[in-house]
């Protein structure tokens, strides 16, 4: 039996075949160079979304006043409160004096022998501010120790600490009240006829008492956030002091330098990709044309104002790469920080809103580059489907030039076979 092809014959069979197969593979190949050039084209797309996600995260925290230019808050002096913005959006320049600060309630038990020492058995009610609970004294938990560990492990209580500590003169439990000011005042009774539960007072429970702007202020809490709108105080002092609150420029200009660095690597990927994977394609140059005609638009202010990119300190060199002058910049600033970040952040007419409506439109579903992308998938789809359909075909084909090409190797062999037979039977002829 013949096992390959050419084998009984000595024609190079194999041969033959594989160079027939690579004639009829040319239209695959193609067709595969196309593929591979939809691939290079969608891994652009790509590559152009991330460079305009890149740019437009430096534009979403410009378009919000909270993290752009956002008010920060300082006091004059730390010892007396510090103080922190939580979104106010107005300059305040105030007098605070703090008049006493509030405190936690604590009370201290009678002094024993230690902290293992027997306390009188028998049922104790705590109370502070809303919360009241009861502990019960048994023998499981007759020690001073073991009544402290009661209290703090009980889950109705959620207002009160209690601690030992060992002191001239023995142990003694300390309770504390989690809640400053008057409302976690702690009161410890016990039940029966004998009611004192043999706690004294070590710190008055205190409210903090301050002057805000010449009107007096009382809080249960040291850290005030309803007096001042958009300000957090934190009272740490007895004393006076000014509370200022403005623009914070240095991250403004931080927000501002990441704006223009993001802005100048997308323009760098653009331009690349215009050398590269899309050359001869708009796009790129397209995207990047609209972008920075975004900046030469006139920026309405409302109330008759307005003003340009090139008025806040954005300008271009001859090779489109965005800087900002620092004299237009900082005289920006003089006209108001304000304006200058409303110019960014207005949410109908402000900088971060154009670029952000005009990266959307090519990132955004249904945008420019999903329509595309979902072109070059279904050119890939439908090469895809012309390949398989050739593959079968081939496969079709090169069965059967196998089968013929055998065939024939079979009948040449026979016939080399018949020729030597002949050949040996005619040299036995005597001539």
């Amino acid at each position: 039996m013949i096992t390959a092809a050419g084998v009984g014959s000595g024609i190079d069979v194999e041969s033959i075949l594989t160079q027939l197969d690579a004639i009829e593979r040319q239209p695959v190949d193609k067709l595969n160079v196309k593929r591979a050039a939809l691939d290079v084209e969608l891994s652009a797309y790509g590559t152009v979304k991330s460079a305009l996600s890149g740019f437009n995260t430096a534009v979403d925290t410009m378009a919000s006043d909270e993290k752009f230019g956002a008010f920060v808050a300082t006091s004059s002096d730390e010892e007396v409160f510090t103080a922190v913005s939580s979104g106010g959006d107005i300059p305040e320049n105030l007098d605070v004096e703090v008049l006493a600060l509030a405190t936690n309630h604590r009370l201290s038990s009678e002094s024993y022998a230690s902290e293992e020492a027997a306390v009188t058995q028998g049922t104790m009610k705590f109370s502070s501010g809303d919360n009241q609970f009861e502990i019960v004294i048994d023998n499981g938990n007759s020690t001073l120790l073991a009544l402290r560990d009661a209290i703090n492990d009980s889950i109705d209580n959620t207002t009160v600490s209690a601690s030992i500590i060992n002191v001239d003169g023995g142990s003694r439990m300390i309770l504390t009240a989690k809640d400053s000011g008057t409302e976690g005042k702690i009161d410890v009774t016990r039940a029966g006829a004998n009611t004192d539960a043999g706690f004294t007072e070590v710190t008055e429970a205190t409210d903090a008492s301050l002057i805000v702007h010449g009107f007096s202020v009382t809080s249960s809490s040291n850290t005030i956030s309803d007096v001042i709108e958009g300000v957090t105080l934190n009272l740490t002092g007895v004393g006076k002091s000014t509370l200022s609150t403005a623009r914070d420029t240095t991250s403004l200009r931080e927000s501002v330098d990441e704006f223009v660095v993001k802005y100048n690597s997308m323009v760098s990927t653009l331009n690349n990709l215009s050398d590269t994977e899309l050359q001869g394609d708009q796009l790129p140059s397209g995207v990047e044309s609209r972008i920075r005609s975004a900046f030469l638009d006139e920026i309405d202010l409302g109330n008759g104002d307005s003003t340009t990119a090139r008025e806040m300190g954005f300008t271009f060199d001859r090779y489109g790469t965005l800087s900002v002058d620092d004299t237009s910049y900082n005289s920006a600033l003089d006209d108001g920080v304000s304006r200058f970040v409303e110019a960014f952040a207005k949410s109908d007419s402000g900088l971060a809103a154009r670029f952000g409506d005009l990266v959307d439109e090519y990132t955004g579903a249904g945008g420019i580059l999903s329509i595309r992308e979902d072109g070059v998938a279904t050119r890939q789809s439908n090469i895809d489907d012309q390949i398989d359909r050739l593959e079968y075909r081939l496969d079709k084909i090169s069965t059967r030039l196998r089968a013929q090409f055998t065939a024939m190797d079979l009948v040449v062999t026979n016939l080399n076979n018949t020729s030597g037979y002949l050949a040996s039977q005619l040299g036995n002829f005597d001539y």
